[in-house]
């Protein structure tokens, strides 16, 4: 795991996924649920996931390593359709592995630094070789970076808003105690030189979609 959880001591690139980033790897062992069960590490729901035989899918999900899960998934045969779902159900399977609380704070500790999966066995599709390849792996870890912080942002602003509409509802009603609103939320004269509650304003804009959730509300 990352030494700090401060995004901005996260290096600009990070091209191998060991050490303390080798929880990008899907060979790192982390348990985590996926399609209800219990999953040892990454790698051994993406190798189960090639084949439709429930059989085999639990003997890879049962293999002692992601190393064995590899190799039994080699053997398998492949479902019709794998070529066409495989990105997408290793997106899948890595929002389920980055949903662990730990693991996702480790993902965002990575700041906006780049991933690449680097390797020297010659994969070109998940990674980097020699300078060269489509390093997906790589590229979905940071598309789900992304989205965590995203859906955090749209939490942030809902429970922002939600404060925001408590405290205007005593406004709009004229139960607003305006000793106490000047002092949580802020007064200030509008064009017209009347009082303006703050609060009021930044939730209008805030439903307008047009408002920043940096804007200041000294709870």
């Amino acid at each position: 795991m990352p030494t700090s959880n401060d995004p901005a001591q996260a290096p600009e690139r990070i091209d191998r996924f060991r050490g303390e980033h080798a929880f990008l790897s899907n060979f790192h062992r982390a348990p985590f649920t996926w399609r209800g069960k219990t999953w040892d590490s990454s790698e051994a729901a993406y190798q189960a996931s090639k084949t439709r035989d429930e059989g085999e899918r639990e003997c890879i999900r049962a293999a002692p390593s992601p190393a064995a899960a590899k190799r039994l998934g080699r053997r398998v045969e492949l479902r019709a359709d794998w070529e066409r779902v495989k990105d997408d159900v290793m997106r899948a399977i890595l929002d389920a592995k980055f949903a662990v609380p730990e693991l996702r704070d480790a993902l965002l500790a990575t700041g906006d630094a780049e991933l690449v999966e680097g390797n020297t066995w010659g994969d070109v599709y998940w990674g980097v070789c020699g300078g060269r390849g489509r390093n997906q792996l790589g590229r979905t870890l940071m598309r789900i970076r992304d989205d965590i912080r995203r859906r955090a942002g749209a939490a942030m602003d809902a429970q922002h808003a939600a404060w925001l509409r408590e405290r205007c509802d005593l406004e709009r009603s004229g139960r607003c105690d305006r000793d106490v609103c000047h002092r949580r939320c802020g007064w200030r004269r509008d064009a017209g030189g009347h009082p303006s509650c703050i609060a009021l304003e930044i939730l209008r804009r805030l439903e307008r979609g047009d408002a920043d959730r940096t804007d200041a509300i000294d709870r």
